[in-house]
């Protein structure tokens, strides 16, 4: 900060803040649209609680694609925000390295000893230059801070994001969990169908043998009754 209050005072060619900032407020201006809210898998259930296993496993896949897409998003958003960071230092190089080429430049004026009217506009010149400088100095740390802390919001969300897919895998794994103790006792009912389909089928044979049996014995007996009452 020192140095940069130092730098503020001396002389230096300008660059036009419009084009220094273009990237910064290209980005700040992403960095002002809010993420979209991912669902929970409490919206994956209907009104009566049970789950749609099908659409449980494809809605949650979407949940995690669109939350990955969010984070690509956040992250791209970051490294342009680390590029202007970056782009800024390096102007501030530039125009430290400047500072030198006038203070050189004013060293030869001096060597050859220059009129005083000539030295008196170059130095109206160099204060000129000083204060758009220190002016747009002062807008580039205003907007180095910004960008700092929306760097350090959007870590948080991040943070977050993060957390959140992590809830949702848990939640994956414990629905495929149910969804496998499900399918094997479908499967222990599927065979236990089959046997009583066919222990049916053998009872009603037995059935019809016992129902033929009764006939023959109903026969049988209203033979009897016939020959005895004759």
């Amino acid at each position: 900060m020192e140095n940069m209050n130092e730098f503020e005072i001396q002389d230096m060619s300008l660059v036009t803040p419009g084009e220094a900032v273009g990237g910064g407020a290209a980005a700040s201006w992403a960095l002002s649209s809010t993420l979209p809210e991912i669902r929970g898998v409490e919206l994956l259930r209907d009104a009566s609680g049970t789950v749609d296993v099908g659409k449980t496993i494809r809605d949650m896949f979407l949940c995690i694609q669109n939350m990955e897409k969010q984070l690509n998003d956040v992250l791209s958003i970051n490294a342009s925000l680390e590029r202007d960071v970056k782009s800024s230092r390096e102007l501030i190089t530039n125009l430290r390295t400047e500072k030198q080429d006038l203070q050189r430049t004013i060293e030869t004026i001096n060597r050859e000893i220059p009129s005083k009217r000539e030295l008196q506009a170059e130095i109206e010149h160099l204060i000129e230059e000083r204060n758009s400088s220190q002016s747009y100095v002062v807008d580039m740390k205003a907007l180095s801070d910004k960008t700092k802390y929306e760097a350090q919001v959007y870590k948080g969300r991040i943070e977050e994001l993060q957390e959140e897919k992590a809830d949702l895998l848990r939640d994956i794994s414990y629905l495929e969990t149910k969804i496998s103790a499900a399918l094997k006792k479908i499967n222990a009912y599927a065979k236990e169908i089959n046997i009583l389909k066919g222990e049916r089928h053998i009872h009603r044979e037995k059935i019809a043998r016992l129902e033929k049996g009764y006939r023959d014995c109903v026969q049988e007996r209203d033979s009897l009754i016939s020959r005895t009452i004759e």
